[in-house]
């Protein structure tokens, strides 16, 4: 009788667990929507996506004009200065002065030969107040020009990695939004197989207590030993305490699950498991063209060898620098009226040429070294791109292959289930009509209990497998859909994805 009660305790416990929350139930694909909405994985893969996008236009800013504000207002002096004498000496003369300068100007760099151009107005005043004497100087208007000389034009490797390091970005957020369902569909499997073993577990000592009370019964009057009573109190005690570490870790999981998909109310997750699963062939070639086609690791091939040129380029441009500055425009007077600054009588053209220069004559070897170290590097990055293209294709290679068979397991553990829980009804039957022992019994049990286990595993390995496929390649063969649309690009400033016409 006190093991009745036990048992009743034990279930009204668990019960209380459960009821005492409010139930919220969800399928696999609420599960995975919650999560792509709300799990921080999304989250910094959307500030990832916003990251890009301005870097983007940061760069794209570089290449249009920019009118420019400079000057210095005020420069006010009141002090002792040093003046240097015609005799060498030099004098400390009290002087209380302003001298501002003021300047607006339109510059503008051509990326094609890095060529910076730029129209200009400039404008300086001085005050001198120790004598209350002002006047004026000025550029109405001028044009210079700015050419280096053997460097490396930034803007023409820039132009092509900015656009590939944006593409880059656009297909990492829906790789990482696929990897954030991968991992929701991960933690519901988790969790529905916990779900499962507790309700194994749950079954197991409601049977277990039946069985034994049949097994006392039977001693009672001489049918049944003493030691078969007391394995299936043993049993009745191990199933116990199973289901109550299977609660336990019904709780934990749940708790992982709600965090990872931002569920912040205290509910108790009943999960829906997908029962039913979708059959259809991948083709290896088919599914690796794909992956080239979409994933961002493939962009980055293509990045890691144009730095590694880049960086030659740079090696062999640091042998010489050398710039070319040319100015031309109209220059007034000192003038005591602002407006005489700007009167064409007043002004006189004026023109500015300048070449500077930096030739090593003698450099120990830099150079040559310099240059050696970037081509070397540039054939340890062709080895690693090389590698790691080779991974990249096992990669794919061992999804596809990975996905077939888990197919064929499905379909195994599948039957394996109907026949075990066929099996075990049919011996528990037999069992209680007194015609097999209990060691038949609880093979039959435990063989139920790891067929259901192994389907549900199948399933997890299934919709793991499938994710997998879909954040390696970005696109979705049981559907038939392409994840990733590169005309498609995402507008924080409207919060909306919008399209782009199609160059």
């Amino acid at each position: 009788m006190k093991k009745v009660i036990l048992l009743l305790l034990l279930f009204i416990g668990l019960a209380q667990v459960s009821f005492s929350q409010e139930k919220r139930v969800l399928t696999l694909e609420e599960v995975i929507q919650l999560a792509r909405q709300n799990s921080r994985s999304a989250k910094r893969a959307q500030t990832q996506r916003t990251l890009g996008y301005w870097s983007y236009n940061v760069y794209k800013s570089q290449l249009k004009p920019q009118l420019l504000l400079r000057g210095t207002l005020p420069n006010y002096t009141n002090r002792s200065i040093p003046v240097p004498q015609p005799d060498g000496t030099i004098d400390f003369v009290s002087v209380n002065q302003n001298n501002s300068t003021l300047g607006l100007g339109l510059e503008q760099i051509l990326p094609w030969t890095n060529t910076t151009v730029s129209f200009e107005s400039n404008l300086a005043r001085f005050d001198n107040f120790s004598d209350d004497n002002k006047y004026y100087q000025g550029d109405p208007v001028g044009v210079s020009i700015t050419q280096p000389l053997f460097t490396v034009n930034q803007f023409k490797w820039d132009k092509k990695t900015e656009p590939l390091r944006y593409e880059q970005s656009k297909r990492s957020y829906v790789q990482d939004m696929e990897q954030a369902s991968q991992t929701a569909a991960n933690l519901f499997f988790r969790l529905l197989v916990e779900q499962k073993n507790l309700q194994i577990a749950l079954q197991n000592a409601q049977k277990n207590d039946t069985v034994f009370k049949v097994e006392q019964g039977r001693y009672n009057i001489g049918t049944s030993t003493e030691d078969q009573l007391l394995q299936t109190e043993l049993d009745l005690l191990t199933s116990r305490s199973d289901a109550q570490q299977a609660q336990l870790d019904v709780q934990s999981l749940s708790l992982e699950l709600r965090n990872f998909i931002g569920l912040t109310e205290n509910v108790d997750l009943e999960l829906i498991a997908p029962m039913e699963v979708a059959v259809f062939d991948i083709d290896y070639e088919t599914a690796l063209q794909y992956a080239k086609d979409n994933r961002a690791e493939y962009l980055d091939f293509q990045l890691q060898r144009l730095e590694a040129q880049r960086n030659v380029a740079t090696a062999r441009a640091s042998r010489f620098n050398a710039s070319i500055s040319a100015s031309y425009g109209f220059s007034s007077l000192q003038k005591d009226n602002l407006g005489e600054v700007y009167m064409s009588e007043f002004n006189a053209p004026g023109s500015l040429f300048r070449l500077n220069f930096n030739v090593p004559i003698l450099d120990g070897g830099r150079n040559k070294a310099r240059m050696n170290e970037a081509y070397e590097r540039q054939k340890l990055t062709e080895f690693t791109v090389d590698q790691s293209m080779i991974t990249f294709e096992q990669e794919i290679s061992n999804a596809v292959r990975n996905f077939k068979q888990i197919i064929e397991q499905i379909e195994l553990a599948k039957k394996s289930e109907e026949i075990a829980l066929k099996r075990f009804e049919i011996t528990n039957g037999r069992y209680l009509a007194g015609k097999v022992d209990i060691l038949t019994l609880t093979n039959a049990r435990s063989g139920k209990d790891q067929a259901i286990r192994s389907y549900v595993s199948a399933l997890q390995q299934y919709w793991d497998a499938y994710y997998e496929l879909r954040t390696l390649t970005l696109y979705d063969f049981k559907d038939g859909v392409l994840l990733y649309n590169e005309l498609l690009e995402y507008d924080p400033k409207t919060d909306s994805i919008i399209e782009k016409a199609k160059q």
